[in-house]
């Protein structure tokens, strides 16, 4: 790949582009799906579905470790011919895809129940939408910037949390592994899909500026998303229990309503409002990836027009198909696990795919 010197990313905008489109808004609501099983325990199935991550992880390194300026859509190309090559690809990106109506139907249940109860779905999506398709044409090199500011702000969002510990109880989180091994394990399943799009990876590592980074700032991040779930979850018990948990919608939005501070009344609406500014950079890295492989299998000349056409698409597919919670989970449930599977064959087939040939190179010399 030629990538222009200018494009090309820090090893910490890196790290910080991949913690960004696997940790989105589905973190506040994590804890609700996680103790529907695993009761107190929640947050140890959150530990153990990080086992996905880091596999991609480790694949990601080998692959990159192989080929550092390939990235895994000219790979596909280069072993299984064109036709297909971009087929695989193809799919690589309907799964990127699949995520944005869901994303995106979210933040504007989040918007019009906290802040914008006046304002059509529409027009949220509409606005949400233009922004993100603006900062996605920037290209990579911003979405790095974009990313890096996103998560001082989410550790602006967190770290306040730790207030949380005076007024919770660990009563609430007792006995640890009470919940049962094979409820954990359950709940690690589900936890997983959290952790998802992690594959992403496997698209922009040739953008690093120094490739000798690429190991470090992926397990960097896969640690890091890991530490930061895994807290969401645990406050969340710890403060409110798993019964509490489970009347709630968003449990971790009750978590941030419970910390005190004397100058502000109300810490909802401004945690709802750097929320959405996180949201809109993860949906902006999805818009991203999805013009990037399609742009790979087609060259495009007129990219703001794709931008326009996939953003009408978007926004049919989520008035239409996600227009509450109930809908949306019920897509949810089948498409993520679809996108999942079909990513862990896919970069692991072409993984292999390196491997044997690899070993074919060292049998002929």
């Amino acid at each position: 790949m030629n990538i222009e010197k200018k494009n090309l990313l820090t090893p910490s905008e890196f790290t910080y582009i991949l913690i960004g489109i696997v940790f989105g808004i589905s973190a506040v609501s994590l804890p609700n799906s996680v103790t529907a099983s695993a009761k107190q325990d929640g947050w140890i199935s959150v530990i153990i579905g990080a086992v996905y991550p880091l596999y991609v992880a480790l694949i990601a390194i080998y692959v990159s470790g192989k080929f550092p300026k390939e990235n895994i859509l000219v790979l596909s190309k280069k072993y299984l011919g064109n036709v297909i090559g971009n087929v695989l690809n193809f799919l690589f990106l309907l799964s990127f895809f699949i995520y944005l109506p869901s994303i995106i139907s979210d933040g504007g249940i989040i918007l019009k129940t906290y802040a914008l109860p006046s304002i059509s779905f529409l027009k949220i999506y509409s606005v949400l939408l233009i922004f993100v398709a603006y900062a996605a044409n920037k290209g990579i090199k911003v979405l790095g910037k974009i990313s890096s500011f996103s998560f001082l702000i989410l550790l602006g969002i967190l770290v306040p949390s730790i207030a949380i510990l005076k007024q919770g109880s660990l009563l609430n989180v007792s006995p640890i592994l009470g919940g049962g091994l094979l409820n954990i394990l359950k709940s690690s399943k589900g936890s997983i899909y959290n952790y998802s799009c992690m594959e992403f990876i496997f698209l922009i590592y040739p953008f690093i500026n120094d490739s000798s980074k690429i190991k470090s700032s992926v397990l960097k991040a896969t640690g890091i998303v890991c530490a930061l779930y895994t807290w969401i979850t645990f406050i969340s018990i710890y403060y409110m229990g798993t019964t509490i948990i489970q009347k709630t919608i968003w449990s971790f939005f009750t978590v941030i309503e419970g910390i005190k501070v004397e100058v502000i009344n109300n810490l909802r609406y401004i945690f709802v409002f750097f929320w959405i500014l996180i949201e809109l950079k993860s949906i902006a890295l999805f818009y991203y990836a999805c013009i990037f492989i399609l742009q790979d299998i087609k060259r495009i000349k007129n990219k703001e027009l794709i931008y326009v056409i996939i953003s009408v698409i978007i926004i049919s597919i989520t008035m239409v198909y996600y227009r509450d919670m109930l809908s949306r989970d019920k897509i949810d449930q089948y498409t993520t696990m679809v996108s999942t599977v079909y990513n862990l064959i896919y970069i692991t087939f072409i993984a292999a795919l390196v491997w044997i040939k690899k070993e074919d190179k060292n049998e002929k010399k």
